[in-house]
């Protein structure tokens, strides 16, 4: 930027697109797809890098406002996950390393390749410092995988949905026996509290 006049006024629009992007969880990506520019371009435009007219600042101004309004950056449980963690200003790997996942674990559920189990979204909300709620919507458009059944989980909420889904069969197959997860390191076998027990020679 060396060189090159800075516009207050553009300067000011600038600063409010950011000041709107970030608490709202939308990405230089989404917004670059929206406004049908590349990514580069759309990145150095929010962080004012290239030389960029009043009106054309205050029409990604608008269209950053249109997409809060519509909330099309967050219409699945992915996109809500992505927009919570963006809006707490943390990164994939960060939020990896905190519940001891890997990133690209947690970048699977941003992008709606699997769920996160109904104890780590808890520890998700924690993080991003979100009640549940901010979920719901997005099951009521996807719809629970056994519409009719599974009352209970449905009963708990968000988590409850998560619980419905992990155990309900896959569409199509045979409705297979329900099965409580018992997690072994909780559960260990007799040889492993011996081992615990017993001194050591």
């Amino acid at each position: 930027m060396r060189g090159m006049k800075r516009s207050q006024e553009v300067e000011e629009v600038i600063e409010r697109i950011r000041t709107k992007m970030k608490p709202w969880g939308i990405t230089v990506s989404y917004l670059a797809d929206q406004m049908g520019v590349s990514r580069q371009y759309a990145w150095q435009v929010v962080h004012y890098q290239t030389r960029v007219a009043l009106e054309k600042a205050e029409e990604i101004e608008r269209k950053v406002d249109l997409i809060i309004r519509e909330g099309a950056h967050v219409r699945t449980f992915g996109d809500r996950l992505r927009a919570a963690r963006i809006s707490a200003g943390l990164t994939l790997k960060e939020v990896a390393a905190m519940i001891g996942y890997t990133w690209v674990g947690v970048e699977r559920w941003e992008k709606n390749q699997c769920l996160p189990k109904p104890g780590v979204l808890w520890h998700l909300c924690s993080l991003y410092c979100i009640g549940e709620e901010w979920f719901a919507e997005s099951f009521h458009r996807q719809g629970t995988a056994q519409p009719g059944s599974f009352q209970y989980e449905r009963s708990m909420g968000v988590r409850g949905e998560l619980a419905a889904m992990y155990l309900s069969p896959a569409p199509g197959s045979p409705r297979r026996e329900r099965r409580p997860y018992v997690n072994p390191m909780s559960f260990p076998d007799r040889q492993r509290q011996r081992a615990k027990t017993e001194p050591r020679p």
